[in-house]
């Protein structure tokens, strides 16, 4: 064979090779129920919901992209159909536990199956009842609520949420158990509907994120949710922390300040006083401060949002840093 007909052939086989398909290898996985311990690698496909039943775990290897298409709402494809505890399009609902433990070099990634993705393509990875979970060095993109946990105890650290509609939520549930104690930390929360919300008796520990230009909200607390928020920086959000309903919120050692309407702000049925010492609002003026504020002073129905022995500079250390 002569040497142009050899350039000829590789310069074929190259051109085929480029054209192959960037998923070509993925694994496919139909709405089902995964009922034996399982690991997932490389490209994953999701079709439909897809449940880890109790007492079975899911290991997601470093590097591994799982992408859901995009299904018809509570169609055929879903499993259930329980409006209230579930999402509309395909969810992972975790009743075992899931480990996706990326790595900084080798980040696990959660997307759209859809070649113009949108928020709201997949609904959620959705924990109910689960403990031991980790959800670690992780891309989470264009899920509804991203991560959403009913009763369940999950490690959510060095994540990035991005173009969710919400990107984590939490709430305890009367018919389970597990009482939802997490950490969530280091993680990036931007660019999405709204940051995260905290509801039902959930407790989770929120220290040292980057909650930031969220279109919405950074952090909702309604309903009984009862969090502990330290050392993040909640900024450039349409609001920076919104309250319905709230009864306890340790909300201390923040920078919260540049939020679009308010940096606090208590919606109707928000009728508890509430104070928040010790945060950094963007201004050592107190007027300033009272300025960036919806509560008991804009509106008599509403309770009172004391920010007195607030810093008069910014919290070092803050973030995720």
């Amino acid at each position: 064979m002569n040497r142009s007909v050899l350039f000829l052939f590789a310069a074929l086989a190259a051109a085929v090779f480029t054209l192959r398909p960037a998923f070509a290898t993925e694994t496919v996985v139909n709405k089902g129920v995964i009922d034996k311990d399982t690991v997932w690698s490389g490209d994953i496909l999701i079709k439909g919901d897809v449940e880890v039943a109790k007492d079975v775990t899911l290991i997601v290897m470093p590097g591994t992209t799982v992408r859901f298409a995009k299904i018809e709402r509570f169609g055929p494809d879903k499993l259930y159909n329980d409006k209230e505890n579930h999402f509309d399009r395909a969810e992972l609902f975790i009743k075992g536990k899931m480990l996706a433990q990326g790595s900084k070099e080798s980040k696990i990634t959660f997307t759209s199956a859809e070649s113009n993705p949108k928020p709201g393509d997949w609904s959620a990875l959705n924990f109910s009842g689960s403990t031991g979970n980790i959800l670690e060095y992780c891309v989470i993109m264009y899920g509804s609520t991203a991560v959403h946990c009913h009763s369940s105890q999950v490690v959510i650290a060095n994540n990035v949420f991005k173009h969710n509609g919400t990107a984590f939520g939490c709430k305890n549930l009367k018919d389970l158990p597990v009482q939802t104690i997490m950490p969530v930390m280091y993680n990036l929360f931007t660019e999405n509907g709204g940051g995260m919300i905290i509801g039902g008796g959930a407790a989770p520990a929120v220290f040292h994120n980057e909650i930031t230009d969220n279109k919405f909200f950074g952090i909702y607390v309604k309903k009984g949710g009862c969090s502990t928020v330290r050392f993040n920086n909640i900024s450039k959000n349409g609001k920076g922390v919104i309250l319905y309903k709230a009864k306890n919120l340790f909300l201390h050692d923040n920078n919260i300040a540049d939020n679009t309407d308010y940096n606090v702000s208590m919606l109707e049925g928000q009728e508890r006083d509430l104070a928040f010492p010790h945060n950094w609002w963007g201004t050592a003026d107190e007027k300033e401060i009272r300025n960036k504020v919806m509560d008991k002073a804009s509106d008599s129905g509403l309770g009172k949002a004391d920010l007195s022995n607030f810093y008069i500079s910014p919290v070092a250390g803050a973030g995720n840093i």
